[in-house]
């Protein structure tokens, strides 16, 4: 119910761009009978809403979730992003019928790919002396809160050389390095990516960005403005239909812009003040 509703919300507002999908811990929830339940989220970060939510079942995890929660979605020319944990054949061919696409990151949690493409990108390295800007290479270089990031990004849609690449839809495959300078001290981490998508060393930059919009403008806020971390609802379905609910008033809060507040304060207005709350529910202009 709660993906036709946005759906309907959505209407007017094509949807487009990075939907995130990632998983949240709701964990006040836990007790010593069960453990904290486990929510799987999708979020469109182009315009800041979320588009729905699956519960990973008990003794199960994201990788039997995901799927459960893409077929509820409408997310046709949308590019679908994903840790590790979604780097699955079927999640991958799920997304693919929904003429949708992917970006996913690889890990040695798929052994034969992680290691083709990172000797891929060994093999690049170890022949090219300097990247020059373009399609295949591009670089950003960030500084604040104290905290330096340098980010390169290399991408390919050479794939004759890559077999396994078929396997697995694939027409781009990237590698990331980030070079982090904090309170003086370094850290180098390379991670890498493949696609269904065509798309260039700038446009995997941008995309693994907006993944992160999952943390930081839904589990963050959903933490810190809706104090679902310390939610000890747990009896039946209590903690699993509050979830649900928060991600309803967040949406609802998100579209309302005709005052300059926070998620938090505008909780409180529509506390105080029912024509405020009447609005951001819709039912008056």
């Amino acid at each position: 119910m709660f993906c036709s509703w946005v759906q309907d919300v959505l209407v007017d507002t094509p949807l487009s761009g990075v939907v995130a999908i990632d998983g949240k811990t709701v964990r006040a929830s836990r007790s010593k009978h069960q453990q904290a339940i486990h929510m799987v989220n999708a979020w469109a970060s182009d315009i800041g809403v979320s588009l729905g939510q699956y519960k990973v079942d008990n003794k199960s995890n994201e990788i039997k979730a995901i799927p459960k929660l893409l077929e509820q979605l409408t997310i046709k020319g949308c590019l679908v992003t994903m840790d590790a944990m979604g780097c699955q054949k079927k999640i991958v061919s799920t997304i693919v019928k929904q003429e949708s696409d992917y970006l996913v990151t690889v890990k040695s949690n798929q052994k034969t790919l992680h290691k083709t493409v990172s000797e891929h990108f060994d093999c690049y390295w170890k022949n090219t002396s300097e990247d020059t800007v373009n399609d295949g290479f591009f670089e950003q270089h960030d500084q604040k809160h104290g905290r330096e990031e340098h980010r390169r990004c290399w991408a390919t849609t050479d794939l004759e050389s890559l077999s396994i690449a078929a396997d697995w839809h694939a027409k781009t495959v990237a590698a990331i390095q980030s070079d982090r300078l904090s309170n003086g001290k370094g850290r180098t981490h390379i991670r890498y990516f493949i696609s269904s998508k065509i798309m260039t060393a700038e446009d995997v930059l941008k995309a693994t960005r907006q993944h992160w919009y999952v943390e930081n403008q839904l589990h963050w806020v959903l933490d810190v403005s809706f104090g679902e971390d310390q939610c000890r609802a747990r009896n039946g379905y209590a903690a699993e239909n509050l979830a649900t609910t928060r991600q309803i008033a967040l949406n609802l809060l998100k579209q309302e812009t005709s005052i300059k507040l926070g998620i938090k304060n505008k909780r409180k207005a529509c506390g105080w003040d029912e024509k405020y709350l009447f609005k951001v529910m819709g039912l008056i202009k």
